[in-house]
């Protein structure tokens, strides 16, 4: 945006700084107002807190310390300085970081701010920080770690690294702006396939997971574009379902969603962390939002259930080590609660479709949570840093901990922010009520299978996600096109008969049996 451009240039300086505190091979940090050097250094976009609001207090406070504390959790992190700032009177001194922060009182945490760094091995051009990974965008939490000298902080070349910014700020302003109609427009489209042509809401479904990624891709963000391209890719649902009418075709392109993502993921992680889904750059930077997350539900576990009707329990697997891969890898998705959320969705799936007791139910739990937990493992040993790795550093006391902390501010969220609590009160009640009707239904539990375990998904992603509305926004809507596609759905519903062809159906709803 125009005002980024300029304030990049051009910012306030800030009074009563202290003096600096020399640091071996460190840098001098100034909060500075006045113009920037414009012959040298990286530049970025600074995001100045987490959560939904800031303030020059906090602001300051995370700078100093370099950590940074949600702002519904309290208004300072806690801990000691690791920095002084330096007073500007003149040109800085080398090596140095220029950062303009927030002026005033509380306020939205919608807005970032310029910061030039210049020192050994950074290059002209853009800043690139390990916490976002995306090109231009620094957390303010990086600050004290870099002045320190521990690399927080790179560069890449850019030619027009104004411009550039004042693109990346914009589109960042574009995409929380259009977010949450696109997300309305697609689910009201979506249940209203489910209820008239369940197969096709389901189909939808994945279209608009499709259509999100492909404007991520394009780098489209704008509000119109956005809306109207998911809306149409939802009620495209009508058409995809007049085409894929087999087990076979409908699995794969389910599955095919989730590998789409896991490659976008392992290309270039900002094309989906900026998608009309992704997450909202105010606190969570790259990998999968929660909602995002909670959408990929749908095609992660739909996409098993129906290449299990037609190959058996190795493309079940395959499917759910696919998704597992996408969601939780730390080069990937990055998602803790979804690793958690997927290791009790997929065990619980199969147990249902399966109908395992005793012994055998048994040893199927310990083998699927021995293998999330050993997969978990070593992409935390041999992938990038995340609050994954970070969490699993810390061992069972630090997992419990950021366990309390993501109840705590899911419920700060709920008592704190109103619009959240409406969510919360409509759609909590209308989930539980379509749930304890499924329970009391008559249907075959096979046919069941899928809705249930993505209601347990949702009640457990609920727990260790910190954004109830939406898991719960994504998820009402998920539940209501899986649920219709598995009860009333003729193709979906009727089982392969024993010898069937690839996508054929019986003609009765016997019990689902896959191939040996």
């Amino acid at each position: 945006m125009a005002r980024i451009a300029a304030a990049l240039f051009l910012v306030l300086l800030l009074a009563g700084t202290a003096a600096a505190q020399g640091v071996p091979r460190g840098y001098n940090v100034y909060v500075v107002d006045g113009p920037f050097p414009t012959d040298r250094g990286a530049a970025g976009l600074l995001v100045p807190g987490a959560g939904p609001e800031t303030s020059r207090e906090q602001a300051l406070a995370s700078l100093e310390r370099g950590e940074v504390q949600n702002s519904l959790r309290g208004p300072l992190p806690e801990g000691g300085r690791e920095i002084e700032l330096a007073t500007l009177t003149g040109t800085p001194t080398p090596p140095y970081i220029l950062v303009s922060l927030p002026k005033g009182g509380t306020q939205p945490n919608d807005r970032r701010y310029p910061i030039l760094v210049f020192g050994p091995g950074i290059r002209d051009g853009t800043l690139v920080s390990d916490s976002t990974r995306i090109p231009g965008l620094v957390s303010i939490a990086d600050i004290a770690p870099a002045a320190l000298g521990d690399g927080a902080l790179s560069s890449q070349p850019d030619s027009d690294p104004a411009a550039t910014l004042a693109a990346l700020d914009e589109r960042i302003d574009d995409h929380n702006d259009s977010r949450v109609p696109a997300g309305l427009a697609a689910g009201i489209i979506l249940v209203a396939l489910a209820l008239l042509w369940p197969r096709a809401g389901l189909l939808g479904f994945g279209a608009a997971l499709v259509a999100n990624l492909a404007l991520g891709l394009a780098n489209v963000s704008s509000f119109w574009p956005t809306v109207l391209v998911i809306a149409l890719a939802a009620a495209s649902g009508w058409l995809l379902a007049r085409v894929m009418r087999s087990d076979l075709a409908i699995g794969l392109f389910l599955a095919g969603i989730v590998a789409s993502y896991l490659v976008a993921l392992g290309v270039d992680g900002s094309d989906v962390a900026l998608s009309p889904f992704g997450p909202s750059q105010n606190s969570r930077f790259y990998g999968l939002s929660n909602f995002l997350e909670t959408m990929l539900l749908v095609p992660a576990l739909g996409g098993a259930v129906f290449l299990w009707r037609r190959f058996g329990w190795w493309a079940f697997s395959g499917v759910a080590l696919l998704s597992f891969v996408c969601v939780a890898g730390n080069r990937f998705g990055a998602d803790g609660g979804g690793a958690i959320v997927l290791a009790l969705a997929f065990p619980l799936l199969a147990i249902l479709l399966a109908g395992l007791r005793g012994k055998r139910l048994a040893v199927a739990i310990g083998a699927a949570l021995a293998a999330a937990a050993g997969l978990i493992a070593i992409d935390a040993v041999t992938g990038p840093e995340s609050h994954v790795s970070r969490a699993l550093d810390s061992g069972p006391s630090g997992l419990a901990g950021d366990l309390r902390d993501r109840v705590a501010l899911s419920w700060d969220r709920i008592a704190q922010q109103a619009d959240i609590a409406v969510v919360v009160a409509i759609c909590l009640p209308v989930l539980v009520v379509l749930v304890v009707r499924l329970l009391r239904s008559d249907a075959p539990l096979d046919r069941r299978a899928l809705p249930l375990a993505f209601a347990a998904a949702i009640a457990t992603s609920l727990v260790v996600n910190d954004s109830p509305n939406d898991v719960l926004t994504a998820g009402l809507v998920g539940y209501v096109v899986v649920e219709a596609v598995m009860l009333r759905d003729r193709c979906a519903a009727l089982s392969p008969s024993p010898g069937s062809s690839p996508g054929s159906s019986s003609s009765s709803p016997a019990a689902v049996t896959p191939p040996s």
